[in-house]
């Protein structure tokens, strides 16, 4: 039996995001607190409600959880435990609504733009 191939993201091609911006988050987010999914070993504290991911408070950002070369093959480490941030950043054009950010960091690395502006 044949099945339906799983459709690949182009951000498993990408991680562009991760590689570029700071990724803070509210502080109960992190899993020392009830109900918490991201793990705080990988996060420092931003100020006194929020924390960041490891490796974005950087002026090179790259996420502690990214895996791979951006622009090629990525995955996220915490992909299911991911901060909030990251869930709600959208890829450009995911769902017919643009992505200025995304865009941004994809033209950084070298990386066409979904763009259509």
């Amino acid at each position: 039996m044949q099945g339906n191939p799983i459709k690949k993201s182009p951000c498993e091609s990408c991680g562009a995001c991760c590689a570029f911006f700071r990724v803070s988050f509210p502080t109960a987010e992190t899993n020392d607190f009830p109900g918490g999914l991201v793990p705080v070993d990988m996060t420092l504290f931003s100020d006194k409600t929020h924390r960041c991911m490891k490796g974005t408070q950087t002026t090179s950002p790259r996420c502690i959880a990214l895996e791979g070369d951006v622009g090629f093959h990525v995955r996220c480490r915490i992909y299911e435990n991911r901060p909030s941030t990251c869930r709600n950043f959208n890829m450009s054009w995911e769902n017919n609504i643009g992505n200025r950010l995304c865009d941004r960091a994809r033209i950084i690395f070298g990386l066409q733009a979904f763009s259509r502006y």
